[in-house]
């Protein structure tokens, strides 16, 4: 199998964000580039030199649509959502099925093929201290359904019979399906076309990621790779948020703090 390398791995990604835009504005799915992508829009008009992922996120709307649409795409490309055979995250994950990535996780190792992350987005409850109720529960589910992945599995695979034992009745009632569901009932609570306020949910910080839906809209497009796609209106005061003033400022283009990955993976071409 042939090594692929950082470089080629970026291009990779980027015919993965291509074929997904295609289909996007095929079907006016919304969608926007979030995360050290955007960071990499806005500092480098392209990729971070030295990051090696993409992350978008969708309106929940769009998101359930566009797990509908396999067929757009081309047969090498994945759309693999968390389903009752297979729950290992909660986010869509964008594949090229030609590749192998095998990505340290934790004490695991998991093999995909090189991926794109699809977040879904969802309405947040105006009221502050309503919001901050709601994103405790969703946090105490989330914290469960990563438990229900590493700490149940090993109690289920221990030498000690009462451990396996254990492992088996907390993973039957703290399943990872059972409790991804449970997730996505809860983060969908809110509409999100008819909330004023929006953001993700069940992944990364969601005290954070509460926004007002105008730094979405209207339409606005960024430069990424020599191509426009789409990004928060409001991008500059999302990625201070999350960066820090720094970010957005003229001595951080082209030159932001190298600060690499923690990904830890070995990318191929499968033969």
């Amino acid at each position: 199998m042939r090594i692929i390398d950082l470089k080629e791995m970026q291009q990779i990604e980027l015919q993965l964000l291509l074929e997904l835009d295609r289909v996007c504005k095929k079907h006016s799915l919304r969608y926007y580039i979030d995360g050290g992508t955007l960071l990499g829009a806005m500092c480098y008009e392209g990729f971070i030199p030295w990051d090696d992922d993409i992350d978008l996120k969708m309106p929940r709307p769009d998101y359930e649509k566009l797990m509908t649409l396999q067929t757009e795409f081309p047969e090498y490309i994945r759309l693999d959502a968390p389903s009752a055979e297979h729950c290992e995250y909660t986010m869509l994950k964008f594949i090229d099925d030609r590749t192998i990535l095998k990505e340290q996780d934790g004490n695991s190792v998991k093999t995909t093929g090189v991926y794109l992350d699809v977040f879904p987005m969802d309405g947040h409850p105006e009221n502050k201290i309503e919001c901050e109720k709601h994103i405790q529960k969703l946090q105490r589910l989330n914290s469960l359904f990563h438990l229900s992945l590493d700490d149940f599995r090993a109690m289920k695979e221990s030498k000690s019979a009462i451990s396996r034992v254990k492992g088996l009745i907390y993973n039957n009632i703290y399943s990872p399906w059972k409790l991804y569901q449970k997730l996505t009932a809860l983060a969908k609570k809110y509409d999100y076309d008819s909330s004023r306020y929006v953001g993700l949910l069940i992944e990364g910080d969601a005290t954070k990621e509460r926004f007002d839906k105008k730094w979405l809209e209207p339409g606005f497009t960024m430069e990424f790779e020599g191509h426009q796609v789409p990004a928060p209106s409001g991008y500059k005061p999302h990625m201070e948020i999350f960066y820090g003033d720094h970010v957005t400022k003229p001595e951080c283009y082209h030159n932001l703090p190298k600060i690499l990955p923690n990904h830890k993976h070995e990318v191929y071409w499968k033969e």
